[in-house]
Protein backbone atom coordinates (compact mmCIF):
# COMPACT_ATOMS: atom_id res chain seq x y z
CA UNK A 1 0.00 0.00 0.00
CA UNK A 2 1.28 3.44 -0.92
CA UNK A 3 0.53 6.37 1.37
CA UNK A 4 0.98 9.84 -0.02
CA UNK A 5 1.29 12.64 2.48
CA UNK A 6 1.03 16.34 1.78
CA UNK A 7 1.01 15.92 -1.97
CA UNK A 8 -0.18 19.06 -3.70
CA UNK A 9 -1.74 18.32 -7.07
CA UNK A 10 -1.93 21.17 -9.51
CA UNK A 11 -5.16 22.02 -11.29
CA UNK A 12 -3.45 21.27 -14.60
CA UNK A 13 -2.58 17.77 -13.43
CA UNK A 14 -6.14 17.21 -12.15
CA UNK A 15 -7.62 18.40 -15.46
CA UNK A 16 -5.33 16.02 -17.35
CA UNK A 17 -6.42 13.05 -15.25
CA UNK A 18 -10.09 14.07 -15.68
CA UNK A 19 -9.66 14.15 -19.50
CA UNK A 20 -7.95 10.77 -19.48
CA UNK A 21 -10.62 8.95 -17.46
CA UNK A 22 -13.42 10.20 -19.71
CA UNK A 23 -12.24 7.84 -22.45
CA UNK A 24 -12.29 4.09 -22.92
CA UNK A 25 -11.12 1.88 -21.27
CA UNK A 26 -10.56 4.16 -18.26
CA UNK A 27 -14.23 5.16 -17.94
CA UNK A 28 -15.24 1.50 -17.75
CA UNK A 29 -12.45 0.73 -15.28
CA UNK A 30 -13.65 3.50 -12.97
CA UNK A 31 -17.27 2.28 -13.21
CA UNK A 32 -16.10 -1.26 -12.47
CA UNK A 33 -14.01 -0.02 -9.53
CA UNK A 34 -16.98 1.86 -8.08
CA UNK A 35 -19.20 -1.24 -8.35
CA UNK A 36 -16.56 -3.30 -6.54
CA UNK A 37 -15.64 -0.87 -3.79
CA UNK A 38 -18.71 1.24 -2.98
CA UNK A 39 -21.03 -0.61 -0.62
CA UNK A 40 -24.59 -1.28 -1.74
CA UNK A 41 -27.52 -0.50 0.45
CA UNK A 42 -31.03 -1.97 0.37
CA UNK A 43 -33.59 0.79 -0.01
CA UNK A 44 -37.24 0.55 0.93
CA UNK A 45 -40.13 2.94 0.43
CA UNK A 46 -43.34 3.35 2.41
CA UNK A 47 -46.55 5.32 2.05
CA UNK A 48 -48.26 7.27 4.80
CA UNK A 49 -51.81 8.10 3.75
CA UNK A 50 -54.79 9.24 5.79
CA UNK A 51 -58.52 9.24 5.21
CA UNK A 52 -60.88 12.09 6.19
CA UNK A 53 -61.08 10.81 9.78
CA UNK A 54 -57.29 11.01 10.31
CA UNK A 55 -57.02 7.23 10.10
CA UNK A 56 -53.88 5.79 8.56
CA UNK A 57 -53.84 2.91 6.09
CA UNK A 58 -51.93 -0.14 7.33
CA UNK A 59 -51.49 -3.53 5.69
CA UNK A 60 -51.06 -6.93 7.31
CA UNK A 61 -48.25 -8.63 5.38
CA UNK A 62 -47.77 -12.35 4.88
CA UNK A 63 -43.95 -12.16 5.13
CA UNK A 64 -43.71 -9.78 8.13
CA UNK A 65 -43.80 -12.29 10.95
CA UNK A 66 -42.73 -10.28 14.02
CA UNK A 67 -44.57 -7.07 13.10
CA UNK A 68 -47.29 -8.09 10.62
CA UNK A 69 -48.94 -4.67 10.32
CA UNK A 70 -47.10 -1.92 8.47
CA UNK A 71 -47.26 0.83 5.95
CA UNK A 72 -47.82 0.01 2.28
CA UNK A 73 -44.56 -0.14 0.33
CA UNK A 74 -41.60 -2.36 -0.38
CA UNK A 75 -38.09 -2.69 -1.76
CA UNK A 76 -36.79 -0.66 -4.68
CA UNK A 77 -35.65 -2.51 -7.77
CA UNK A 78 -32.10 -1.91 -8.99
CA UNK A 79 -31.75 1.68 -10.29
CA UNK A 80 -35.41 2.46 -9.54
CA UNK A 81 -36.30 5.97 -8.37
CA UNK A 82 -37.95 5.97 -4.93
CA UNK A 83 -41.18 7.64 -6.06
CA UNK A 84 -41.50 5.28 -9.02
CA UNK A 85 -40.87 2.30 -6.76
CA UNK A 86 -43.57 3.35 -4.32
CA UNK A 87 -46.09 3.86 -7.11
CA UNK A 88 -45.18 0.39 -8.45
CA UNK A 89 -45.47 -1.23 -5.01
CA UNK A 90 -48.89 0.33 -4.33
CA UNK A 91 -50.19 -0.85 -7.67
CA UNK A 92 -48.84 -4.35 -6.99
CA UNK A 93 -50.10 -4.57 -3.38
CA UNK A 94 -53.45 -2.77 -3.68
CA UNK A 95 -54.18 -2.29 -7.37
CA UNK A 96 -54.45 1.48 -6.82
CA UNK A 97 -52.77 4.55 -8.21
CA UNK A 98 -51.11 7.14 -6.05
CA UNK A 99 -50.45 10.88 -5.87
CA UNK A 100 -47.16 11.45 -4.02
CA UNK A 101 -45.97 14.36 -1.96
CA UNK A 102 -42.35 14.80 -0.88
CA UNK A 103 -40.58 12.36 1.45
CA UNK A 104 -41.51 12.97 5.09
CA UNK A 105 -39.19 10.62 6.95
CA UNK A 106 -35.93 8.79 6.23
CA UNK A 107 -34.36 6.21 8.49
CA UNK A 108 -31.49 3.74 8.59
CA UNK A 109 -32.84 0.48 9.99
CA UNK A 110 -30.95 -2.56 11.24
CA UNK A 111 -33.25 -5.57 10.69
CA UNK A 112 -32.42 -6.11 7.86
CA UNK A 113 -29.93 -3.30 7.31
CA UNK A 114 -31.54 -0.82 4.92
CA UNK A 115 -32.52 2.76 4.27
CA UNK A 116 -36.23 3.50 4.13
CA UNK A 117 -38.01 6.58 2.85
CA UNK A 118 -41.59 7.36 3.85
CA UNK A 119 -43.70 9.55 1.61
CA UNK A 120 -46.96 11.29 2.30
CA UNK A 121 -49.44 10.49 -0.43
CA UNK A 122 -53.04 10.10 -1.44
CA UNK A 123 -54.54 6.96 -2.95
CA UNK A 124 -56.46 7.43 -6.14
CA UNK A 125 -60.09 6.26 -5.97
CA UNK A 126 -60.90 2.70 -6.98
CA UNK A 127 -61.51 -0.77 -5.60
CA UNK A 128 -58.69 -2.11 -3.42
CA UNK A 129 -57.43 -5.49 -4.69
CA UNK A 130 -54.99 -7.11 -2.27
CA UNK A 131 -52.24 -9.21 -3.82
CA UNK A 132 -50.89 -12.49 -2.43
CA UNK A 133 -48.45 -10.70 -0.07
CA UNK A 134 -51.21 -8.84 1.79
CA UNK A 135 -53.60 -10.57 4.20
CA UNK A 136 -55.73 -7.52 4.92
CA UNK A 137 -55.82 -3.74 4.81
CA UNK A 138 -57.36 -1.41 7.35
CA UNK A 139 -57.74 2.24 8.30
CA UNK A 140 -56.70 2.82 11.92
CA UNK A 141 -57.13 5.78 14.23
CA UNK A 142 -53.94 6.95 15.88
CA UNK A 143 -55.20 5.73 19.25
CA UNK A 144 -56.16 2.30 17.84
CA UNK A 145 -53.05 1.26 15.90
CA UNK A 146 -52.42 -2.50 15.81
CA UNK A 147 -49.44 -3.68 17.85
CA UNK A 148 -46.61 -4.30 17.54
CA UNK A 149 -45.45 -1.72 14.97
CA UNK A 150 -41.88 -1.03 13.96
CA UNK A 151 -40.59 2.24 15.47
CA UNK A 152 -40.04 3.51 11.91
CA UNK A 153 -43.75 3.03 11.17
CA UNK A 154 -44.77 5.06 14.21
CA UNK A 155 -42.29 7.85 13.40
CA UNK A 156 -43.40 7.97 9.76
CA UNK A 157 -47.08 8.18 10.74
CA UNK A 158 -46.33 11.02 13.17
CA UNK A 159 -44.27 12.85 10.52
CA UNK A 160 -47.04 12.44 7.95
CA UNK A 161 -49.75 13.74 10.23
CA UNK A 162 -47.55 16.65 11.32
CA UNK A 163 -46.84 17.57 7.69
CA UNK A 164 -50.49 17.31 6.70
CA UNK A 165 -51.65 19.46 9.61
CA UNK A 166 -48.87 22.02 9.06
CA UNK A 167 -49.86 22.54 5.43
CA UNK A 168 -53.61 22.68 6.08
CA UNK A 169 -55.34 26.02 5.61
CA UNK A 170 -56.68 27.43 8.87
CA UNK A 171 -60.04 25.94 9.80
CA UNK A 172 -59.96 23.17 7.17
CA UNK A 173 -60.66 19.52 7.85
CA UNK A 174 -58.46 16.64 6.74
CA UNK A 175 -61.06 15.77 4.12
CA UNK A 176 -60.73 19.22 2.54
CA UNK A 177 -56.94 19.05 2.36
CA UNK A 178 -55.36 18.12 -0.93
CA UNK A 179 -51.82 17.02 -1.56
CA UNK A 180 -49.99 18.75 -4.39
CA UNK A 181 -50.28 16.92 -7.69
Amino acid sequence: MVIIKSMQLTDTWKEGVARLVRHSPFDRLIAWGVRLTVPRQRVGVALVTFNANEEVLLLRHVFHTSHPWGLPGGWLARNEAPGDGLIRELHEELGLGLVLDAPIHVSHEKAPVHLILAYLGRLQPGPMRLNAEIIEAGWFGLDHLPRPLWPFTERAIAAGLSRLRATAPAGSTLMEMQLPV
